[in-house]
Order: C-alpha cells, then sequence, then structure tokens
C-alpha cells in the first residue's frame, strides 16, 4: 500500500477535484483504491454525492478508544469502483476530543496515523486534505508516501507552494519515506504568457522527478461533471481534464514501475 496525499496550504487550489479524479485514474489502471476525505467541508461528498453517518472522525474515535475497529465496512462507501470514507463538519471536533481524553497533539497524530494498517489491501490510499496546516494534516502527512500538490498558474498561488515545501521539511524530520512526487498546474490556459512563465519558473525549482509538465488544462466538464456528482472519467471520458489526468497518473505509475527496478 501506498499512501498519496493531496496538499496545498493555499485554499481553492483543485485538490478535491485533483484527489477524486486521480483516484478514478489509478481505478482504471486497474489499482485498488480507498479514496479518504480529510476536509471538515467534506468536499468529496459533495462532489460525488455521498452520505454516510459513519465518517472519518467516528473511525479514528473507535480505533482509539477500542484499539480495533469492528466493523470496517460500515465507514467505507463504493461508487464506481472506489472505496471512499467521508468527513463532514463534526472532524472539527478531533482538537477537542483529544483534549478532553487528556491526550496532547502528538498522541493525536500517532492515533489518527494508527488506522491506516486497516488498510493494507489497497494499492493506494488517497487523502484530499485541507487548506490549513493542523494536527489532523500532521497526522495524515506522518503516514504518507507521495505529496501530489496542485497548484493555478498565479503568483498567490505559487506562494502557497513555498509554504507546502515549509509543511514538507517539518514532516519530513518524522516521516523521512516522504516525497513530494507531483507538483503541477492545473486549470491551465496554456496558450498564455502568464502559464509559460509559470511552467518555466517551476521548472527550474523543482527537480524532475517534483514537477510535472503535463498540466490539467480549464475545461467546463469538471464542472458539468460536479454538477452531475460524477468523477470526470464517468462524466466525459474523452474530454480535456480525464485526458490530462489520465496522463498525470499514467506518469506516475511509470515512475513507480521504474522504481522497482
Amino acid at each position: 500500500m501506498k499512501i498519496i496525499s493531496v496538499v496545498n496550504p493555499k485554499g481553492g487550489a483543485g485538490k478535491t477535484v485533483t484527489a477524486v479524479n486521480i483516484s478514478y485514474a489509478m481505478h482504471n489502471r486497474g489499482k485498488k483504491v480507498l479514496l479518504i476525505d480529510a476536509d471538515a467541508r467534506g468536499a468529496v461528498s459533495v462532489y460525488l454525492g455521498l452520505k454516510n453517518e459513519n465518517t472519518l472522525f467516528h473511525l479514528i474515535k473507535e480505533q482509539y478508544e477500542k484499539l480495533n475497529v469492528s466493523d470496517l465496512k460500515k465507514y467505507i462507501i463504493e461508487k464506481n469502483g472506489i472505496d471512499i470514507i467521508i468527513s463532514d463538519a463534526e472532524l472539527n471536533k478531533m482538537d477537542s476530543y483529544f483534549i478532553i481524553e487528556n491526550q496532547d497533539s502528538q498522541a493525536q497524530i500517532d492515533s489518527i496515523a494508527n488506522i491506516l494498517y486497516l488498510f493494507n489491501d489497497y494499492d493506494y490510499v488517497v487523502f484530499d486534505t485541507e487548506g490549513t496546516v493542523n494536527n489532523l494534516t500532521k497526522a495524515v502527512l506522518k503516514a504518507t508516501d507521495y505529496i501530489f500538490a496542485p497548484s493555478k498558474s498565479s503568483a498567490i498561488d505559487i506562494n502557497g507552494l513555498a509554504d507546502l515545501l515549509n509543511m514538507y521539511d517539518i514532516s519530513k524530520v518524522s516521516n523521512p519515506k516522504l516525497e513530494i512526487r507531483k507538483i503541477f498546474l492545473v486549470q491551465t490556459k496554456q496558450n498564455t504568457i502568464v502559464y509559460k512563465e509559470t511552467k518555466d519558473e517551476l521548472m527550474k525549482y523543482f527537480s524532475n522527478n517534483e514537477f510535472s509538465e503535463i498540466s490539467v488544462r480549464e475545461d467546463q466538464n469538471i464542472l458539468n461533471s460536479m454538477k452531475q456528482q460524477k468523477d470526470i472519467f464517468s462524466y466525459r471520458s474523452y474530454s480535456n481534464a480525464a485526458i490530462d489526468y489520465k496522463n498525470l497518473v499514467d506518469e506516475f505509475l511509470q515512475e513507480e514501475e521504474e522504481d522497482e527496478y
């Protein structure tokens, strides 16, 4: 099992769209995938039209209190071939719950990371994370193998990558295996000067293993798929966005195969 976390401390960077659609792109390549929403806004459940009273918060709470999860299936919703664990506003209770339990933030981080042994039969677990740095995001990064970081082509959005690098440096102290594997641009207009300048700047700053030249083009089909509560492949598999997410995941999987040899 490998854990991918879609991370960018800046809000509105396209994390949820990316988390959902790379999950389905990997599923389409024959991988067994679990998508976990680690954002209290519950963006994944809104995107895909999912409901479940058993959320990530309840899963973490059960694992912490009982040191075991008796029925993992009740937390999982299957949609179009991938398994999903959703979140809602109750996730905001996480810090206060551990305070009541007289535990510090490190205990919270450790307990959240400890649930991941439950998912060893998956090829990939994909986390959609919040646009803020909190204990939950720290816990996710403690267990993460690869960071995927979408960004838009603007100076404000690129500044968010500087915050990402700071977060990465801190997280790598407790998780030496952590790698930034895919930094890539989303919602791009590829014939514009700002896109070309941004891409050139990122190519100079990041290594080939960190920055992907594959960008996700601006595509109305993404918004339409969200209205239909479908991933982009189920909605329109031949759209520009579907092709771009497929190519991004194919590039990643090819790198994974090369790393094995």
